[in-house]
């Protein structure tokens, strides 16, 4: 109980910002663009570019690795839950909702709750996969909910996530380093982002009938979804273990953990962006981060932290 209590305390400021959003939302006092430009073109991209840099380079490669491969691989079982079970959402819209794990948002509070904060470090090199993944690959699968192939492409280059993830491994490559005056800045903007993509996900749940919705297909959606991470986290910890064994045993422990995170808030602030699919991508978002408050715990309780 003590795994739950901590995590819960940590994170409850973060949650207490959905009810915050509706409310914005609801009386109409700020335009969610003056929420969501901020992050895409301001407050994510100077993130990436310090967690890069404050990376070790042969963790960054292993961790980003597997965590862009885990992101890829879920693909699949969407593609299944589209074919089999319900074709009540976007193909799209659900791709990146099985692949966008909210490594930033939920994962950094998390992990300094169960591992301390020393394990951030982990974390950030695990985001940098998921980050190249769902702002390249994931944001072209979100505009296509909305735009042919060639014109998602195109809107992919309009976002800075592609120049400013290049720029930070150039800068990475020549060892250049985060200057001392500038972190407590960016420890600063990290809790901001936190605080702004949870009003994002309030913003985007203003209009939604909850009475009317088809709990059945959320259920079974979030459930493949969970499911299917934990199998592909698990296959690719013991495939990088055969294979290469670079990782500490703590590493691996918070790397398991991913597959149990919720939906990244980015696919709320990407659907907002394109103005496509906003509800169903708030929904999917809200109730995964239900279900992960109780895998979560769970999983550290398993898997061990501090």
């Amino acid at each position: 109980m003590d795994t739950f209590k901590s995590l819960y305390s940590s994170l409850l400021p973060y949650l207490c910002c959905i009810p915050v959003g509706y409310f914005i939302s609801k009386k109409e006092w700020i335009p969610k663009a003056w929420i969501h430009k901020p992050l895409l073109f301001v407050l994510l991209p100077i993130l990436v570019i310090d967690h890069v840099l404050n990376a070790e380079f042969s963790n960054l490669l292993i961790l980003a690795s597997i965590s862009f491969l885990l992101a890829f691989l879920m693909i699949f079982p969407a593609m299944l839950v589209d074919k089999w079970l319900d074709k009540s959402g976007d193909i799209n819209i659900l791709k990146s909702g099985f692949s966008y794990f909210n490594v930033a948002f939920f994962g950094i509070p998390t992990v300094k709750s169960l591992f301390g904060e020393e394990a951030v470090t982990t974390l950030v090199c695990i985001y940098v996969g998921t980050a190249l993944y769902g702002n390249i690959v994931g944001y072209i699968q979100v505009a296509k909910s909305k735009f042919g192939t060639k014109q998602a492409i195109i809107e992919v280059l309009k976002i800075p996530f592609i120049y400013i993830i290049i720029l930070a491994l150039v800068l990475k490559g020549f060892k250049v380093e985060t200057p001392e005056v500038v972190k407590p800045v960016v420890e600063v903007m990290g809790t901001v982002v936190s605080v702004m993509g949870m009003l994002i996900i309030g913003m985007n749940l203003t209009n939604i009938e909850f009475k009317s919705l088809d709990w059945k297909y959320y259920s079974k959606v979030l459930g493949v979804r969970a499911i299917a991470a934990i199998v592909i986290t698990a296959g690719l910890i013991g495939l990088e273990y055969w294979l290469i064994d670079g990782l500490e045993q703590k590493e691996r422990r918070i790397m398991a953990l991913i597959g149990l995170f919720p939906i990244a808030a980015n696919l709320a602030v990407f659907a907002s962006f394109l103005k496509s699919q906003e509800k169903q991508s708030a929904l999917l978002i809200v109730f995964s981060m239900i279900l992960s408050l109780v895998l979560v715990p769970l999983g550290a309780m398993i898997f061990g932290g501090n």
